[in-house]
Order: structure tokens, then sequence, then C-alpha cells
């Protein structure tokens, strides 16, 4: 029995690191595809400063210092510094639902009842808690640049955090020139501007993340609790719950004897965001006709299987949106993706397209940043993205060494899988980015242990 449980283990831990190899090859591929049939003389010029990169963070780590609260500090000011400055650099006006959103929560900043009446926040009430946190935030006197502040340093816990947690298994200069990597990482500064639900949810999230790795049925309830308010901003927990399920089942199969303590922090951490979820659903639901849930969770599918438009916004099926009935909305949606699917020439071949923009093109331009450093900030974001694929693909293929990577891998090919079925855009990568460096911090590891000289001796928290 215990032979077989481990034989499965292997089996499981290696198809998992195999399979988020795959993912990040295809990822750089489809990204050095892209630059470079767009313009091959500046993706040429990419690839390269991505290789210079990635070289830098390998040496790097064999000489910047170890000392945990060094690099910490280091990480987080780095990261502030770089995101207020986009703040001010990057004028940004609120755009699309971004704006709609805006306008609600100073509606409700000035105790309209109604601010929430209306189509929208009846489809899509999920938006509701992150619009009274901006309302809040007017209330109290802020405007979209005290919003461009708070995301800087929404922004900064989170490359913190994923200093934080990579190293746990990696020694202090990987940890830290992977952290530095996210610090700087030219999506992010492009995304702070924006009055977008992505930079909290996101610095929640990986603070439950965080939490949940330092173990103990207290910090799992308080690390359930802070994915729960994650969630409620932006609703993405179900990629956390895959990458903490992933790394439960590999711990089971390897620590035996650890069965009761690793189901009863599993058990608290459910606890803890069910617990959250359902309070702030009982206090925030009626504000909605249909509460803060998704009405229309098959919207985003629709756009998803839309072969003609490769996953992405199609304005010929909008008409589904206005079908109030929701068993007949329902009903519209999978006659429309019936018909998509079945006008396509080659499934494998949309599948393969629509990973290839998803992963390959560069960020989204309509966010509402009034700026030409934008479009270079575009740029650099590729080739940024460019040196953290090929060393994550190294961190997936060394050894394991603990639960954090194996978190990070579930929530890599979750994220991988989930964005092949549902609607595409750039700025959706952002969720994953920090899971990308924390994998890139295991090959930033691997590699400068093959170098001669320098220090590589460990540094955990």
């Amino acid at each position: 029995m215990m032979a077989a449980r481990g034989k499965l283990h292997i089996v499981l831990d290696s198809a998992l690191a195999w399979a988020c190899a795959a993912i990040c090859a295809a990822a750089f591929g489809s990204a050095a595809l892209y630059v470079l049939l767009n313009s091959p003389k500046r993706g040429l010029a990419l690839i390269f400063a991505a290789l210079i990169l990635a070289l830098l963070a390998v040496l790097a780590a064999r000489f910047l210092p170890r000392d945990a609260r060094f690099g910490g500090a280091a990480v987080f000011a780095a990261a502030l510094a770089l995101r207020a400055a986009a703040v001010f650099l990057l004028p940004c006006e609120p755009v699309s639902d971004f704006a709609l959103m805006y306008e609600a929560a100073q509606s409700a900043a000035a105790g309209d009842p109604a601010a929430f009446a209306g189509e929208y926040f009846e489809l899509w009430g999920y938006q509701i808690p992150f619009a009274l946190y901006e309302a809040l935030v007017i209330r109290l006197g802020g405007g979209v640049c005290a919003f461009g502040l708070l995301n800087s340093l929404y922004g900064a816990a989170t490359a913190l955090l994923v200093y934080l947690i990579a190293l746990r298994f990696a020694p202090g200069g990987a940890a830290l020139a992977a952290g530095l990597i996210y610090a700087a990482w030219p999506g992010a500064l492009l995304i702070t501007p924006v009055l977008t639900n992505q930079c909290i949810s996101l610095c929640l999230m990986l603070l439950g993340v965080y939490l949940a790795l330092g173990g103990g049925l207290a910090r799992s309830a308080l690390a359930g609790a802070a994915i729960a308010l994650g969630n409620l901003m932006r609703p993405e927990a179900v990629l956390i719950f895959c990458g903490a399920l992933a790394a439960l089942v590999l711990a089971l199969l390897a620590r035996r004897g650890e069965a009761k303590r690793l189901l009863a922090g599993f058990a608290c951490l459910a606890a803890g965001y069910i617990a959250l979820t359902l309070a702030a659903g009982a206090a925030l639901g009626g504000m909605a006709p249909r509460g803060i849930g998704n009405a229309a969770p098959e919207w985003k599918f629709v756009l998803g299987l839309d072969t003609a438009t490769a996953g992405g916004y199609d304005d010929s099926v909008a008409y589904i949106l206005s079908i109030a009935d929701g068993a007949e909305r329902r009903a519209a949606a999978l006659e429309a993706i019936r018909a998509s699917l079945a006008a396509c020439d080659s499934l494998p071949l949309f599948f393969a397209e629509k990973a290839a923009l998803f992963w390959g093109r560069y960020e989204d331009i309509w966010l509402g940043v009034e700026s030409g450093a934008a479009y270079a900030l575009r740029s650099a974001e590729r080739a940024f993205f460019l040196a953290a694929a090929p060393l994550a693909f190294c961190g997936c293929l060394r050894r394991r060494e603990s639960a954090a990577e194996s978190l990070a891998r579930g929530v890599l090919l979750a994220f991988f899988a989930v964005y092949l079925l549902i609607e595409i855009q750039s700025r959706y990568r952002y969720f994953i980015i920090p899971f990308l460096a924390i994998l890139a911090a295991a090959g930033i590891k691997s590699l400068a242990a093959r170098l001669p000289y320098g220090h590589c001796g460990d540094e955990s928290v």
C-alpha cells in the first residue's frame, strides 16, 4: 500500500510538473512568435532583452543579500516607488465598465439608494462589493488618483508576498531576484492607475496563500477569509482552491502520517472562506435584485467559445444579455455556443490559436491610460514575460521542495485550462504573473546553483 502511494505521488507530481513546464514553453513560444510576427526587428530586440534579463536574474541570485528583512524591504520599496510613479506619469480616465462602476460608486457615496439599480448590476451583482469599496474611498475624499495610489500599495504588497512565498523554497538571492522581477513588471505598472478590481483582489488572495502555507488552524481560517475578501472584489478564488487542492493531494500522498493535520488545515481554510462569503452575501445581497452573484455565468463561455473572434468579445451575440428570462438566456447562450463550434473547421486549431493570442499578444490599450509611455511599457512587458516564462519552465522541471511550488503549479494549470474555455483579454494575465514569478524563483535557484561562484545558501521564513 505504501509503495502504491509512493508511486502515485511520483506520477501525479511529475505529471503536474511536466504539464506546467509545457504551459510555460507554449506561453514563451506564443509570445516570441507574436512579437516577431508583429515587428521582426522589435521582436528580436525584445527576445534579446529577455535573455539579458534572465541572465541577470540568475547571476544576481548568487550575489544578492540573503537577509529576509532586507529583501522584503527592497522588494516592497521598489514596487511601491515604481507603481506610484506610474500613477503620476500615466494619467488615466475611467472607461467602459470601469467608468460605470465608478459612477455607481459616486452615487452610492452620495447616499443614492438606487446606485446599483439597472441591468448591469442585476446581471453582474458580484461587482457591487468592489463598487462599495470605491464608494468608501470616495466618501473619505479620494478620487481617481487616490485609487491609483491604493493600487500601488496593493501591488507593492503583492510583490512582497511573491518574495516571501518564493523564500519558502528558494535561497534568499533567488527569491529576491524573482521578487524584484515582479516588483518592476511593466504590465503591473501599466494597470496600476486603472480603476480595476484586479489589484486589491490579487493582493488579498496572495495574502491568503501565504497564510495557508504557514500552517496552523487559525492561520488557515484567516487565509480562507483573506481569499474570500479577494473573491468578493473579483471572483477568481476557484483558481486558488485548485492550486491548494493540488498541494493537498500531493502532501497527503507523500506524508500519510500527517493526513489529519493536513485535512484539518484545508477544512479550516474552506470554513474561513465559506463563513465570510455567506456573511457578505447576507449583508450585501439586498443591494441588487439578484444578489451579489453572477446572474449570467454562461456569458463568459459564449465569448470564450466564439470561434469567429478566437475567444474575444463579439457584439453579434450581445443580444443574449438582453434576454430577461434566465432559462431563455441560457438556452440562447447554449445555442450560440453550439453554432460557433459547429462552424469551426478545426477545434484543436481554434484552441491553439486562442491560447497563442492570450499568452502572446501585447497588453490592452483601451484601459483609459492616456500616455505615450504606455506603449513602451507594453513592449517592456513582453520582454519580462519572455524572461520569466523560461525561468519558470526550468523551475517546473526541478524536483519540488515545497507545497508552495505545488500550489503555484496547480494554479497555473487551472488558469491555463479555464482560459481555454472563457473570454480572453490580455489584462486577465495579471492574475497569473505572481505565480509565474514564484515558479521562476525555482528556475533561478536551479540555474544559479550551477554557477561556480557566489553564494546560494538557504534563507526561509
